[in-house]
């Protein structure tokens, strides 16, 4: 109860304007955290153990997952992979990397390795509470890429992964052909480098109608890319690819490749058709 002289609080009291600028400020919050191109995610970044205080503007993005600091340090984000140049989704990963970056400071957080073989810098990179590595696996434009030590993150950019998948988003949209069984014959006998045409892929056709393979796309996990020449794929046929060197057939093709391709203990083999859409996805 009130007593007496006491203000009595009554919401009619309350300008109109004050609840409406109210109620815009928070569908305007609503919208940023959860719509649009991107998201901030406070728990993504509450996650990080050691938030990076320094602070790096970014002058370049080179493509979707390395960019340039303004002290000309070249950064790779690590825990993502996104599409080469002239590949499917490369300039839509870049360019969405340039909308998150570019021109702003970030902050950058170490693994285990320092830099990579090219001398860039390994990092993920925070912009405000925006974690990008996370935010370019969420919205399909990259895909989790595991490469020990540095995993620290790697059951976030997975479960990302899993969900741009299940949506079929960016990089993960279907194509129409994806009736396509894939076994995978990754373990050489003996000495997996000398014997490469022991390491193949069988591919079986199980559309009800052929397919001209001009244009389609193997890749592993890492950045291995063959490319189909103009081949027909017959219905219910089979057709298998060595990894190794050799002259193609009707159903035996060659990578060509000076190494094994598929790693023995775990890898990803991603096949797409001429306009770049997922046919089938392997794990292994």
């Amino acid at each position: 109860m009130n007593q007496p002289g006491e203000p009595v609080f009554n919401i009619s009291y309350i300008p109109v304007f004050v609840l409406l600028v109210f109620l815009i400020l928070a569908s305007l919050v609503f919208f940023l955290s959860g719509c649009g191109l991107y998201y901030f995610d406070d728990e993504n970044y509450s996650s990080v153990t050691t938030k990076p205080d320094v602070e790096y503007k970014v002058i370049e993005v080179i493509d979707g997952d390395t960019i340039v600091l303004s002290n000309n340090e070249h950064v790779r984000l690590i825990g993502i992979n996104t599409p080469e140049s002239e590949r499917y989704f490369y300039g839509e990963a870049k360019e969405v990397l340039k909308l998150l970056v570019l021109n702003k400071n970030v902050r950058l957080e170490k693994d285990v390795d320092d830099r990579d073989t090219y001398g860039r810098l390994l990092r993920y990179v925070y912009i405000g509470n925006l974690f990008v590595n996370l935010e370019m696996v969420k919205r399909g434009f990259a895909n989790a890429f595991t490469f020990p030590p540095n995993v620290k993150y790697t059951d976030k950019f997975i479960e990302a992964e899993r969900g741009a998948r299940t949506n079929e988003i960016g990089l993960w949209e279907k194509s129409n052909s994806s009736n396509i069984e894939i076994k995978i014959n990754c373990d050489a006998e003996g000495d997996d480098r000398i014997n490469l045409n022991g390491e193949y892929v069988i591919f079986k056709n199980n559309n009800n109608f052929d397919i001209s393979l001009g244009g389609w796309t193997v890749k592993d996990l890492s950045t291995n890319i063959y490319d189909f020449g103009k081949i027909i794929f017959k219905s219910g046929s089979n057709l298998i690819l060595f990894s190794g060197k050799g002259s193609d057939s009707e159903n035996k093709l060659y990578w060509n490749s000076i190494k094994p391709i598929w790693n023995n203990d775990h890898d990803t083999l991603y096949l797409r058709d001429a306009d770049g859409l997922i046919v089938q996805l392997y794990n292994y």
